[in-house]
């Protein structure tokens, strides 16, 4: 582990002893984060979860490390601090040759065709749970969203409607997010952090029983894929790599395309204007239907959903652990020393991103493209090896939901309303996110 002092030529502060700064960033990790870039600039040393932080809020920093030519920049060692028990061994836990091979043979649930078919099992789902919303005026967006997106990805991945387990599954995997960023690491009684790991045996025994099933049974969901794909070599995965693999793909596939919607219903819903034309944009389509022949036919949406999660990315710091000495930005950082890439400030540089605090779907558009200023000025799915594989997977199902609820309701925000945003360890507003609702036509 790095040293204090082995960081003395940066910027910035360490904080509490042995905490440092975890208190600050648990609790609200923009505003330290924000006020840290401000006091410290772009590069800044800090403390967090027990151990001293290189921070880079620089394009260029994100670019040598997510690109990490040099095999320097370990995921597996970068996130082991937070999530590394919790949700082990699964894709983005992984470096190098090791995350090579389960990339590839996992790649096969990603093809475009396999998208298609997953776009057909969605629909059904979302038009029945949207459906069950009329006669209500009012809802917490966010819950009852995060109830189709973990429906959805059950249906597609496990091929297991969830039904009645839909409760019990929110709250294991919510029970595992929160515990990621707990300051007690150890299993004491009543602790955030034993849930957690309480909540990661029962998933294991849940997916653990399922394997064995699936082994020896056909089917077009992800988890039926896993178990008997094989890469060129004839290698295939063991039961427990495809439990550790479902544990994290479940919850990539809904908890995060979760948090971009609620940013999206929230925007809509206060931009009356905007939310109008998106809905025309909507109603353009064959159908007023989001489909995979369509998939491009909404550039509006498309800008939403991407400034959604460029004010709120889904991974708002990404963590790698050096694994030798290097020049990071031109900066030098000792092995060992852990680092994180700041997505969400790379998000909001002025000089990228004018008025970066405003909500503009339009930056997107031809003649401005402003995610293109910098190859790397643009994170919200990392980059490099560890491009997020499910990245077409969430806009696709994305667009699919709210296309379906723009259809149907208009989104309105109580009078006086205003949300505050929690953004780690995966972004959601506080206090869920009551709106109100009035049907369309």
């Amino acid at each position: 582990m790095t040293r204090r002092r082995d960081l003395a030529h940066l910027p910035g502060t360490f904080g509490y002893p042995i905490i440092g700064h975890t208190l600050h960033f648990a609790q609200d990790a923009e505003r330290w984060a924000t006020e840290a870039y401000r006091d410290h600039g772009r590069i800044y040393k800090s403390h967090f979860m027990f151990e001293p932080v290189v921070v880079f809020a620089d394009p260029d920093a994100a670019k040598q490390v997510l690109l990490d030519r040099t095999e320097t920049f370990s995921s597996t060692y970068g996130w082991e601090p937070t999530i590394g028990k919790l949700f082990a061994r699964g894709l983005m836990l992984r470096d190098f040759d090791d995350h090579r091979f389960h990339r590839k043979i996992m790649q096969a649930a990603f093809r475009s065709e396999v998208m298609a078919g997953y776009l057909d099992l969605m629909q059904p789902l979302i038009d029945g749970a949207v459906g069950e919303w009329r006669g209500r005026s009012r809802i917490d967006f966010y819950d009852e969203v995060k109830k189709i997106t973990l429906n959805i990805a059950s249906t597609v991945f496990v091929g297991l409607p969830l039904g009645d387990d839909a409760a019990w599954m929110n709250r294991r995997f919510m029970d595992a997010v929160n515990a990621s960023v707990a300051p007690v690491r150890w299993e004491l009684p009543r602790t955030a952090f034993r849930r957690g790991m309480e909540a990661r045996r029962e998933l294991e025994r849940f997916f653990g029983d399922l394997v064995p099933q699936r082994r020896t049974s056909d089917g077009d969901d992800m988890l039926t894929r896993l178990c008997h794909a094989e890469s060129e070599d004839g290698d295939r995965f063991a039961d427990d790599e495809i439990v550790d693999h479902m544990i994290f793909l479940l919850l990539a596939a809904h908890d995060t395309t979760t948090s971009t919607m609620a940013t999206m219903a929230w925007e809509l819903a206060t931009q009356p204007g905007l939310q109008d034309a998106v809905r025309e944009e909507v109603a353009a389509l064959p159908g007023g239907r989001f489909s995979w022949d369509e998939r491009d036919a909404l550039p509006l949406m498309d800008g939403v959903f991407r400034e959604a999660m460029r004010l709120h990315p889904p991974v708002p710091f990404i963590p790698r652990r050096l694994m030798k000495d290097a020049r990071v930005a031109g900066v030098p950082v000792p092995e060992g020393t852990m680092i994180s890439v700041a997505t969400l400030l790379i998000h909001r540089l002025p000089e990228l991103w004018p008025d970066p605090l405003t909500f503009d779907p339009g930056r997107y558009a031809p003649g401005r493209e402003e995610h293109k200023t910098h190859s790397h000025g643009y994170i919200p799915f990392g980059g490099g090896a560890h491009t997020c594989i499910g990245m077409h997977f969430a806009g696709h199902m994305a667009k699919a939901v709210m296309s379906d609820v723009l259809m149907r309701y208009r989104l309105v925000a109580l009078p006086g309303q205003q949300i505050q945003i929690q953004t780690v360890p995966i972004p959601k507003p506080r206090g869920g996110l009551p709106l109100l609702l009035e049907p369309v036509g």
